[in-house]
Parts: structure tokens; sequence; C-alpha cells
């Protein structure tokens, strides 16, 4: 009983700080951790197919269920040894659909994202880009026009290949 007193008390002290849909145009930043899905050749030292990188986000929320964004992610690089990089870089453009709860929003996205892909090793470089589908979902937690976003996104990147990418966002909406 007591435990639901204290929840009832804490729900009603933050419901004054508490934003549904801010909307307007918002710009962010944040922490990406990005999976090359690559097959490990088998116990090499210093493999590694996981890197972070920035995420920067500009987006507009016309309405409280729907708005646009653009990202750009810098991906960071996979590594096989002996000397073998590979880095990727997305820039998307997505149609974001929200359900927003008091405090936080649940949203899906969908669009198309611009990859390149660079590969970097002993006695060749070279790179591959295109224009490919890209989904995305996550959560944001709002208090007045500062968010803070945890969200997935996959990239299809080089042939069948699809890069995962968790990021965690903070951003600001200007009304």
């Amino acid at each position: 009983m007591l435990r639901h007193i204290t929840a009832a008390a804490l729900l009603a002290g933050l419901a004054p700080l508490a934003q549904a849909a801010d909307n307007g145009i918002y710009l962010g930043a944040g922490y990406a951790q990005s999976d090359y899905g690559l097959p490990d050749p088998g116990n090499l030292d210093g493999f590694d197919d996981e890197d972070s990188g920035l995420k920067l986000i500009v987006g507009w929320r016309p309405f409280d269920n729907f708005g646009v964004e653009l990202n750009y992610i810098d991906h960071g690089d996979a590594l096989v040894p002996p000397d073998t990089r590979l880095g990727a870089e997305t820039i998307s453009g997505f149609a974001v659909g929200y359900i927003d709860f008091p405090i936080i929003d649940l949203f899906a996205k969908a669009g198309v994202t611009s990859w390149q892909v660079d590969l970097d090793t002993t006695g060749f470089n070279g790179s591959d880009d295109d224009l490919d589908f890209a989904w995305g979902a996550g959560i944001q937690a709002r208090f007045w026009s500062f968010g803070a976003r945890l969200e997935y996104e996959q990239f299809p990147i080089a042939g069948d290949e699809k890069l995962d990418t968790i990021s965690l966002s903070l951003t600001y909406t200007f009304f």
C-alpha cells in the first residue's frame, strides 16, 4: 500500500514537468554504437566488427504524432587483422511516427539512407555507396524543450549486409 502511495506521489510530482508532444524544429547529437555483422574469420586477435561514432539529428515535428528528420552517422571502423579497416557513414531522411505519453514518446521511422563504405587494406583502397531503405524505432523522454532518446536503426550496406546501430542522443526543440 505504501508503495502505491509513493508511486502516485512521485507521478503527481513529475506531472508538471511532463511535456506530451513538444512540436517544432529540433536539433540533436549523440553517441552511436554500430555492429557491421562481419563473420569472424576465426579467433583473430584484434578482430572487431563493432565501433562507436557520432550521430547528428535535425528534425521538424509539425504534429503531435508525425515528424520528419535528417540524420548523419559516422559509424566508426570495423577492424579485421592483420590490416583491414572498413568504415561507414550514412545520411538518412526519415518520416517519424510518434505515440506520445506523459514524459515519454515511442517512435518508429522509415525512409531512405545514402550510405558510403570505405575499405582500406594493404595494397587496396576502395569505396562503395548507394541509396537504400532504412528504418528505426526508439523511445524518448521529454522535459520542456529537452529530450533524451534511445533508438535502434538498421541500414543496408554493400550487397545484402546490414549495419545495426544503437544510439543515445540529446535533442533540443525550438518553438
